[in-house]
């Protein structure tokens, strides 16, 4: 529990984590049903001249079960994996930050779509998707203070901050994603919708 007061300090980071969807050529017919899409899926600052190897010490991606070793660990930048496919799925990531004591993790709750292209409509052959989340932390340390201003992070005036009595929080913020090719789903319709919060102590 905090009390956000004229002494605090708040900084905020913008963490951007999309992936790109394209088809193949010629799907990979070694594999049943074949794989007609490669995907990348990152983790990424907003800020383009962001370090985030100084802030974030690991990314965990959890992949479909039916993809081997589908637990993939990226501990260096660029934090980013690269795949082949038929089908979307869910996608979880766990961000691990570079606290002082043992590291702190986000978990965002990511869904891989891989576009289809119909019939009568444009010809898509890539497609990029992004969603940006937004993290806060509250009095932090002056070390990873630093570190999150080297990341790309911000201080933020604590004048526009509502206090919700939590040390951190990653928050999803909406941008603006190519409208998909197919009919849209449930997801696709409310592409402003909010992110669930992630809450932890720091």
């Amino acid at each position: 529990m905090i009390d956000l007061d004229d002494d605090s300090e708040i900084v905020k980071i913008d963490l951007l984590v999309g992936h790109t969807s394209a088809i193949r050529a010629e799907p990979i017919n070694t594999h049943n049903p074949p794989r007609t899409h490669d995907w990348e899926v990152y983790v990424r600052s907003a800020d383009a001249h962001g370090d985030l190897s100084c802030l974030i010490q690991r990314c965990v991606f959890y992949l479909h079960p039916e993809y081997p070793n589908n637990k993939r660990e990226v501990n260096v930048t660029q934090f980013v994996i690269q795949e082949s496919g038929y089908a979307g799925f869910h996608l979880p990531i766990e961000i691990f930050f570079r606290t002082k004591k043992d590291p702190k993790k986000f978990r965002i709750e990511y869904d891989l779509d891989l576009h289809t292209n119909v019939e009568g409509h444009p010809y898509h052959q890539k497609e990029t998707y992004v969603r940006k989340f937004r993290c806060t932390f509250y009095d932090p340390d002056p070390d990873f203070r630093q570190k999150v201003l080297a990341a790309g992070g911000k201080m933020k005036d604590i004048d526009t901050v509502s206090t919700n009595n939590n040390d951190s929080n990653v928050e999803e913020e909406s941008t603006s994603p190519p409208a998909p090719a197919s009919p849209p789903s449930e997801s696709d319709r409310d592409p402003a919708r909010p992110g669930r919060d992630l809450k932890t102590l720091f």
